[in-house]
């Protein structure tokens, strides 16, 4: 996505509802206020207590007997005083520090014991002007839900703010505006400081700045959240398989008690500033240059009604259409100066705002920019054309239909999240039926008239700020500004023609004269279908009934784990769904799907296969099963398609240079897999020589008789999804016969890997943020016999709680250390456990010898029954929730089914085998595998001298290192 635009998406998903500087009033709802009697989701109940903390509970079964909980605080940093600046994510993370019912260093392990994980179920977030409280709660008893509720009450109205802990999270702090400190967030705080000229939002980053954050003081802290953490500017989100009347009691009993401490009104945050503004932000760390052109005035949110829903409805179809014009006109000049373009609109605050914002080719963003201006302007000139508002039309509907479809597989989460955010955005909550009502009969009038108007009125100047910007990696001198006028100048001058009518492509690849002919047919269970055909294809099937209305699919091509030139399969990912099919375009393809459900999810490999998947409804199974066939049978390889891929893909790889991530990851991964070019990341000389030419010639044959194993999961019906996969995947010319592979594999079944090395390799990473990364892994095992491998993933659970405990809490260095494992199932003996830790690089050798030490504690100590319990309890209280997702079965279960059947059976026994484990099978891992002497350590240290541009071409030579200790020093880290 173009950089700039990220300003514009990240404001708009915080949108206020209390006027900037208002009085503080008694709140309500949208539907309270809104015009035309509309009326929300009658399945939700809304509702108010005496303090004026609003809620609302909706009972839902996505997942069942689990209970979503979330508390919006409608206030984030514009509230900060300049002082503060920062504070309100400072004391986002006290919350955690320490409250009423809850000691610092306790409230995380209780909520683990009770099934929830740090980060995956207990989280938080703040913002410009909102922080938002997050707990997914394992079970509905009213117990559990009673611990949620208090956790949250504390947080709303009892947090300690202890001195003592407010030093103690101010590294974790800093570690975080450290990790974030990347070009999208460098160039996102340079464009909102001339987007929002004359107000205070570029003077008020969420992140803070690092002098307030090092002077920040309990007493200042506690003033802001006595000041802003009100009752009355709370909305409490509860979504889950309950009694919503007894959980209605619930929320009465936990926060009638908070109360207001404050009357403070909120602080003026300014005026847009009118004008015409040009801006240049040269970022050379960034790995692409992205053009903008915005325009923001001020706007008082209107209250919900019909009228602005429909002028909201015109409003995105007009965006749609923009969106696939520029596609088409990508795809019909893939050397041109524009790689892609998009156009949003969205209020925020007291701000209406809309932009087009372009990705631009190297070296040519003021082309871009003008191009993108002159698209923009033939858009408000002539609107669209009939066949673009038909398509888009078709489009709309289908969302809409696909909506009301699918509307019981909603999650609790974005249930929850959906609730409170149509409160502080001011809008009615509508159930999908209650949306396919109201919008289905304005689509059945709308004209290109209508949609030209709204777009005009959309980006009226009246009184607003336009700001042109260019921002990334290109370099366009000391005149920058003047160029970029001088590019939107030309624009605005140029002739601009209407657009020419495009008469919409029809489908080519209908239904097939021959049907396949099956060779075995096996019912696994009652929902569960295998079917192998006699051109050896084999299918698997599966109805599923938690997730209503949602089909599917994926197609697995064997492959071996041979070597192969590197670039062929990343080429092949990003340019071969993109090339469209030998009778269709891709801009054919945009038109053809429209009407449909059907949405390819993309193409990807791994160790010995590709996956191509895709989604759709019950109704478009067929037509799936057909898109499948063909791009099977006839992808275009189009050279346009690569050019366009390329472009972007070459740009990544150039800037790698200063990427500390990258460069710590591929230096990893170079020696963890000796350099094998399937198994590593592609260098930029590999990139610019590979062409699509040499991916048609490598992965044809793969499509043309590869083993090909087909799954589809969810709403369907065994019979008649059995007959289409018959008809369509059955009558595939014949393939070469799927291995099965058992567990463990036979001698000689998976290709032989290299053993991983055991160095220290220390890289000098230039740029401009001083930060240090250092991933250090020990070799394991790979993918074959499950119950090792469970015991191995939770023993890299245990390692990354023993990180966050040590690193983080205790040491206070770093933000997010995790640990992680990986196993092949492809390679022999392949895997690996490995910890990855960021901190300040004065801190880097300290933080090695904390991560280093604890896997000595682990081989040496062990785990006891305590951590064992709050490692264990959030991944046996959500396997049910993980049972009842349909990609869990696609992905976990039914993808390589046939090939490897024991799947099935480990799925089924997950519950049991997760209870057994026991502190002595994971201590006596830790003792056999977490051997220092054995680790591969890469350490990456940016001291944080700009970087002057240079190209990584080959495969990064790591400097020599001494080898690592058994048992190296005692250690301390952050977070």
């Amino acid at each position: 996505m173009p950089r700039l635009a990220l300003v514009l998406l990240a404001l708009l998903s915080c949108a206020a509802l209390a006027p900037l500087g208002a009085a503080v009033v008694m709140p309500d709802f949208p539907q309270d206020h809104a015009s035309d009697n509309l009326k929300p989701d009658p399945t939700v109940l809304f509702g108010r207590l005496g303090n004026g903390l609003r809620y609302c509970l909706m009972h839902n079964s996505q997942p069942k007997d689990k209970v979503t909980l979330r508390l919006q605080v409608q206030n984030g940093s514009l509230e900060e005083n300049d002082d503060q600046r920062g504070l309100a994510h400072y004391l986002e993370h006290m919350a955690f520090d320490g409250t009423a019912h809850f000691p610092p260093g306790k409230l995380v392990e209780l909520l683990q014991s009770l099934g929830l994980a740090f980060g995956a179920h207990t989280n938080a977030h703040t913002s410009f002007d909102e922080t938002v409280y997050k707990l997914d709660m394992p079970d509905t008893r009213p117990e559990t839900i009673a611990t949620g509720f208090k956790v949250m009450s504390d947080w709303a109205g009892s947090m300690l703010l202890l001195p003592e802990q407010v030093d103690k999270e101010r590294g974790v702090i800093l570690a975080e505006m450290r990790d974030r400190n990347d070009p999208d967030y460098r160039e996102f705080l340079a464009a909102s400081q001339g987007l929002y000229r004359g107000t205070m939002i570029s003077k008020r980053m969420p992140i803070g700045v690092k002098e307030t954050v090092t002077a920040a003081t309990a007493p200042l802290m506690r003033a802001y959240y006595d000041d802003w953490y009100r009752p009355e500017m709370m909305v409490l989100a509860v979504v889950g398989d309950f009694d919503v009347a007894a959980v209605q009691a619930q929320i009465t009993t936990a926060f009638s008690p908070i109360t207001a401490r404050s009357t403070r009104e909120r602080p003026s945050f300014g005026t847009v500033t009118p004008g015409l503004e040009f801006m240049y932000i040269h970022e050379p760390e960034d790995n692409s240059t992205s053009g903008s052109v915005a325009m923001v005035r001020p706007r008082i949110r209107p209250h919900d009604s019909l009228a602005l829903r429909r002028t909201e409805l015109l409003q995105d179809i007009a965006h749609r259409i923009f969106d696939r014009r520029m596609a088409d006109m990508v795809e019909k000049n893939p050397t041109g100066p524009i790689l892609g373009a998009s156009m949003t609109s969205g209020q925020w605050l007291q701000i209406w705002q809309a932009s087009v914002d372009v990705q631009c080719r190297p070296s040519k963003a003021l082309d871009a920019l003008r191009d993108a201006e002159i698209e923009r302007n033939r858009m408000l000139r002539y609107g669209p054309t009939a066949a673009e508002l038909k398509v888009t039309l078709d489009a709309e509907r289908s969302d809409l239909e696909q909506a009301v479809a699918q509307s019981l597989t909603r999650t609790n989460t974005n249930l929850a999240n959906a609730l409170y955010t149509s409160v502080y955005h001011d809008e009615v909550f509508l159930s999908p039926a209650q949306e396919r009502d109201l919008y289905e009969p304005m689509l059945a009038t709308v004209t290109t008239a209508e949609v030209t108007q709204a777009l005009t009125d959309e980006w009226a100047d009246d009184g607003g700020h336009t700001f042109v910007a260019v921002a990334g990696r290109d370099d366009l001198g000391k005149d920058a500004e003047t160029a970029i006028r001088g590019a939107y100048d030309i624009a605005r001058a140029s002739h601009i023609d209407a657009p020419i009518e495009h008469q919409a492509a029809t489908w080519a690849y209908g239904t097939v004269a021959d049907s396949g002919a099956i060779s075995a047919d096996q019912a696994l269970d009652p929902q569960i279908r295998e079917l192998r055909f006699a051109n050896h294809a084999a299918v698997n099937l599966k109805h599923s009934d938690f997730q209503p209305g949602q089909v599917l699919i994926a197609v697995r091509l064997t492959m071996p784990p041979i070597s192969r030139q590197p670039g062929l399969s990343d080429l092949t990912t990003m340019a071969f769904l993109d090339g469209g099919l030998g009778k269709h375009t891709a801009q054919d393809l945009r038109e053809i799907f429209a009407p449909t459900s059907v949405q390819e999810q993309g193409l990807r490999f791994d160790d010995d296969g590709a996956v191509m998947s895709l989604s759709c409804l019950p109704k478009d199974l067929e037509f799936a099963l057909q898109v499948i066939r063909a791009y099977i049978t006839d992808p275009a390889w189009r050279e346009e398609a690569a050019t366009r891929a390329k472009t972007a893909w070459v740009e990544g790889l150039r800037s790698l240079d200063t990427n500390l991530d990258a460069q710590v990851e591929r230096t990893f991964t170079f020696n963890e897999v000796a350099n094998m070019p399937q198994r590593r990341p592609v260098t930029l000389d590999e990139a610019q020589l590979v062409t699509i030419q040499q991916c048609q010639g490598w992965f044809t044959p793969y499509l043309q008789a590869a083993p090909l194993e087909v799954s589809i999961v969810g709403d369907i019906d065994l019979a008649s999804a059995g007959a289409l996969a018959k008809h369509y995947i059955g009558s595939l010319g014949e393939r070469r016969p799927l291995v099965m592979i058992t567990d463990p594999p036979g001698p000689g079944v998976l290709a032989a890997a290299p053993p991983i090395p055991a160095k220290t390799i220390m890289l000098d990473v230039p740029g401009t943020n001083p930060r240090a990364l250092m991933l250090i892994g020990w070799p394991t095992d790979d993918f074959y016999d499950v119950k090792k491998l469970r015991r191995l993933g939770m023993l890299a659970q245990a390692m990354g709680e023993k990180l966050r405990v040590k690193v983080r809490n205790e040491l206070g260095q770093a933000y997010s250390p995790y640990a992680f494992r990986i196993a092949s199932e492809a390679y022999q003996g392949a895997g690996f456990m490995a910890a990855m830790v960021g901190v300040a690089p004065d801190k880097a050798e300290i933080a090695r010898k904390a991560i280093l030490d604890i896997s000595v504690d682990l081989a040496t100590n062990g785990i006891n029954d305590e951590l064992m319990g709050r490692i264990r309890a959030p991944i046996v209280k959500n396997i049910q929730a993980q049972r009842q997702r349909n990609d869990y079965w696609l992905n976990t279960v039914l993808l390589r089914l046939q090939e490897q059947p024991f799947r099935l059976a480990w799925s089924l026994e997950m519950e049991a085998d997760y209870g057994a484990i026991t502190t002595t099978e994971l201590n006596a891992l830790a003792k056999q595998y977490l051997d220092n002497a054995k680790a591969l350590q890469v350490i990456g240290v940016c001291k944080g001298a700009p970087a002057a541009a240079t190209v990584p071409t080959a495969a990064p030579t790591p400097a020599p290192a001494p080898a690592p200790s058994a048992a190296p020093p005692a250690a301390p880290a952050g977070k």
